[in-house]
């Protein structure tokens, strides 16, 4: 048995009812690997770490160990993750950047090791960030990799402002057109928080925030960040939607690992097309579609047809074949609610609630933030356990505000990254 893609997908009634023209449902979707035993090449890593090594990187921040010492301790911790034929290139940038070292197989993990250790005696310059010359030599490096049954990635990690905005952009567009992806790590609170995630949504990519007081932070993240890397088993998903006459897909957010609104294409009439990115061989991706349902006689109708496209790494496209999303209409009234998919749409309800609040401090309307703020604690009290760390920080929020008048970048980057965090249920 090859590697496959299983589609699980359920509506968030059992039946809905149209009392009007039309009426709001959701689908989540399930994307579930299997058969990976069968794979006959293993998906190989091609991979850039690029090291911001500006002055502030040497900064301790009150835990006596430097943030460059533990970003070299979190990268050789990560790389033990990864597998020997893999590949790591290593590049420096601050006011200049530079190759410190170039593509080398995981096998020479002592090789790798003195080079991320040994990283401070190459010749850069402190006095300056400029990370678009750091993505820009690392893409060039990459590339010279880049082949069918590769996943190319460029983890880039900077904790400052960078010079050569509109440039890390259009470096972004490059990266997503020769399809590799981005991660970008922010450490601390200097770091453009706007412009970081740009970037990592240019490229179908990711973001993070290291917090500096954390001193085991940065080793958490990085490990994390390499695992997945390590398992992924499908590269350039994606998932193709023919909906039926009158039916609206008006969006698509990947629920599990994240919380992200997903860009949707129609290349032609009823035919939209969602790219997932890479999916891992011992974890589902969740998909939540927002959907208008027309009036309808009771009954049961397919809705629309659900293909997924993905690639193996074995030079050739894979395919499920169409799946039908169905729906049953009652005039009696709505059925029952599907927990589980609840639970999903719960999630990103604070997520676009977040949104929200992080435009009204932005713009500096400190009863909107306040107002939104409320909405976030009181939605969160009602998902329970699940949603503790959300409600902690929607009333850290409105601590701040009351103490002092406006909140802190800290809290606000905590609270993002805590708003796009999702706890996949137990399976059955």
């Amino acid at each position: 048995m090859a590697a496959k893609i299983h589609i699980e997908r359920m509506m968030h009634r059992s039946s809905i009812a149209v009392p009007g023209e039309t009426a709001a449902s959701y689908a989540l979707v399930k994307l579930i690997p299997s058969g990976l035993g069968q794979v006959s090449k293993p998906m190989g890593l091609n991979l850039a770490l690029v090291l911001d090594m500006s002055g502030s990187m040497y900064e301790e921040d009150g835990t006596n160990i430097s943030r460059l010492k533990r970003v070299q301790d979190a990268a050789i911790a990560a790389i033990q993750k990864l597998k020997p034929d893999d590949t790591m290139t290593l590049v420096a940038f601050a006011n200049n950047a530079l190759v410190c070292l170039p593509p080398t197989p995981i096998a020479e993990k002592e090789k790798i090791e003195n080079a991320i250790r040994n990283i401070e005696m190459n010749d850069i310059d402190p006095g300056g960030t400029a990370m678009n010359d750091g993505m820009r030599i690392a893409l060039d490096e990459i590339e010279k990799l880049s082949a069918p049954g590769k996943l190319s990635q460029v983890v880039v990690l900077t904790d400052g402002e960078t010079s050569g905005e509109q440039d890390c952009r259009k470096i972004a567009e490059r990266a997503h057109t020769s399809k590799i992806h981005l991660t970008m790590m922010g450490v601390g609170l200097d770091w453009k928080a706007p412009l970081i995630k740009d970037l990592a949504k240019i490229s179908e990519g990711k973001w993070y925030y290291i917090d500096v007081n954390n001193a085991a932070e940065a080793e958490r993240i990085f490990i994390e960040e390499f695992e997945q890397l390590a398992a992924t088993a499908f590269m350039n998903v994606e998932m193709h939607l023919r909906p039926m006459k009158d039916i609206k897909i008006k969006r698509v957010r990947q629920v599990v690992p994240d919380i992200k609104e997903l860009q949707l294409n129609e290349p032609e009439e009823r035919h939209l097309v969602a790219p997932l990115g890479t999916l891992q061989k011992d974890q589902s991706g969740r998909y939540v579609l927002d959907l208008s349902l027309p009036k309808r006689p009771d009954g049961k109708y397919v809705i629309a047809q659900m293909e997924i496209t993905y690639d193996l790494g074995l030079g050739t496209r894979e395919s499920t074949g169409p799946i039908p999303l169905e729906m049953t209409y009652t005039s009696a009234g709505h059925g029952y609610v599907n927990a589980e998919v609840m639970k999903h749409i719960d999630e990103v309800q604070i997520f676009e609630l977040n949104k929200n609040l992080q435009d009204a401090i932005a713009t500096n309307k400190t009863e909107e933030v306040q107002k939104v703020a409320q909405q976030i604690e009181a939605k969160g009290q009602l998902m329970g356990a699940r949603a503790a760390k959300k409600t902690m920080l929607a009333r850290q929020v409105l601590q701040e505000l009351n103490a002092g008048g406006k909140v802190s970048k800290k809290t606000q980057l905590a609270m993002e990254d805590s708003a796009r965090m999702a706890e996949e249920m137990p399976s059955n």
